[in-house]
């Protein structure tokens, strides 16, 4: 019977996206269903809509064209991934409201899908990509062999996957069951050994509650037990052998800075009030003010039942590395993060939370590994390594290359130095991401957090440090301050793990 429920979903999305194909752009009402795509900016041009589905470039080229989309209607409550290449794959795009322009993702989209936010899923989603990408297949409790897996993600195509608490999945390398298996019972995002190679599988249900599962103080998620929460899972960070730029709050380093409307960016920034001259030059307040420095930590509702809690931790410079006897990359504030991923259940009226997953962010990516890989303090607290001066964030200590230039490798050094125990002064909030907006959780939510950035009196601050300066073997001498958390899909996406 599950497999008929599958062959029926199937077809419908197929039967929908003909229609579409058929209807064309010019005999769909505008905004008649949940988003419509234009060609042209500003809302103008060729125009198609969809309802909740997958929609690949065959139906996308019967309407507004492939590689063709400028701006997007998207209605209160939906979500649409654009997706660069066909069957959903390639760099993507996700917009919950309404933008008149796409910019860097302009005349770019070959396949997009269109979602309910909170919409009922099924308790297992495998996926052709990883993380979590390309075309996916959703399946409840039951059996489910190659030809039904053909049907929807692919026989031997699956690359990631998600399962909620209390269920169990079986994996099998050959159809009917057979030859090598790996059991799951939570997300994984990426499959290992057995990426691109899964015939078969099992979906069983099982009690979600295990060692590692955490009752909701007072059973339900107040603003208290939201922050109990943040504080139970905070970090500890290492900070490497002589560190000399540790973290502070960011009103420690309004003293030292103004904040200053950028012509360039049309935005409020920061800079210090003594020029950088030259641009290596260390000001004092650099060192930081780790005594009494908070984690950022936010709170932030994802989907499919999905908390991310999210920590940041700011200092007030960073140094960059010595290319040729010449430093290169250092700037003015410095914004890293580690995130927590967390699912929510119930289990006989308790509310559970139960850690899946840790971020550690370097630079201008992250790595995830699953909750069991990652070294604890008291079973809760990840622990993370600080690299020296630069702060990116990795889960083991050691010499961690992250770039190689032409003439030298960019290193990140990380070990045991100093330890920062983040849940000792915790800054608590909520951030919700389709609003763009958040509030306190038992302390105030900072005018710097807000995102008016245009607005002279708002207090919201878009870059944390002085504009970029000089350039060496491309990379620059001076690297611009770093936009700040608000500005990060960490919180302004609801469904990534960023």
């Amino acid at each position: 019977m599950k497999k008929i429920k599958l062959w029926v979903v199937v077809a419908l999305f197929a039967m929908l996206s003909s229609s579409l194909a058929l209807a064309g752009a010019e005999t769909v009402q505008a905004n008649a269903l949940p988003v419509t795509v234009y060609k042209d900016g500003d809302f103008t041009g060729t125009s198609q809509s969809f309802d909740v589905g997958f929609y690949n470039d065959n139906v996308l080229k019967s309407g507004v064209g492939n590689d063709q989309i400028s701006s997007v209607r998207v209605a209160p409550g939906y979500r649409v991934t654009l997706y660069k290449d066909a069957n959903y794959s390639g760099d993507s795009y996700i917009l919950t409201s309404d933008s008149s322009w796409l910019g860097w993702f302009n005349d770019v989209t070959s396949s997009l899908k269109v979602e309910l936010i909170g919409g009922p899923n099924l308790p297992v989603i495998a996926y052709a990509n990883s993380p979590y990408g390309g075309v996916e297949q959703q399946f409840d409790v039951g059996e489910f062999n190659w030809d039904v897996l053909n049907a929807g993600v692919g026989n031997d195509k699956m690359s990631s996957i998600r399962i909620r608490p209390g269920y169990k999945v079986t994996l099998y390398k050959d159809h009917s069951y057979q030859g090598a298996s790996k059991v799951l019972t939570a997300d994984q995002i990426y499959l290992d050994d057995f990426n691109d190679s899964v015939s078969s599988l099992k979906v069983e249900k099982i009690s979600p509650v295990d060692s590692t599962s955490i009752a909701v103080p007072g059973n339900a998620y107040s603003d208290a037990a939201k922050r109990q929460l943040l504080q139970t899972f905070a970090p500890r960070i290492w900070f490497a052998q002589g560190e000399v730029y540790f973290p502070s709050s960011v009103e420690y380093t309004f003293p030292y800075v103004d904040r200053y409307l950028n012509p360039n960016s049309g935005k409020y920034e920061l800079k210090t009030k003594v020029d950088l001259n030259p641009y290596n030059l260390k000001l004092p307040y650099f060192v930081g003010d780790l005594a009494n420095a908070p984690i950022y930590a936010f709170w932030v509702e994802k989907e499919y039942g999905n908390v991310d809690l999210v920590y940041f931790q700011f200092s007030a410079y960073d140094l960059g590395k010595t290319v040729l006897g010449t430093e290169v990359g250092d700037h003015v504030g410095d914004w890293e993060r580690i995130t927590v991923r967390l699912a929510k259940f119930e289990d006989n009226n308790t509310q559970y939370v139960k850690p899946v997953q840790v971020l550690y962010g370097a630079h201008s990516f992250s790595t995830v590994y699953r909750w069991d890989e990652v070294d604890k303090i008291n079973g809760t607290h990840p622990v993370g390594y600080s690299a020296f001066g630069s702060h990116g964030m990795w889960k083991d200590p050691g010499n961690h290359v992250y770039k190689d230039l032409v003439v030298v490798q960019l290193i990140d050094v990380a070990n045991q130095g100093t330890a920062w125990d983040t849940w000792n002064n915790i800054q608590a909030f909520q951030y919700f991401p389709n609003q763009g907006t958040g509030v306190g959780l038992g302390n105030p939510f900072p005018a710097w957090l807000g995102r008016d950035f245009s607005n002279p009196n708002s207090g919201a601050i878009y870059r944390f440090g002085n504009p970029a300066q000089g350039s060496f073997f491309g990379q620059p001498l001076l690297a611009d301050g770093p936009t700040g958390p608000q500005e990060k899909g960490a919180l302004l996406n609801d469904v990534v793990l960023d």
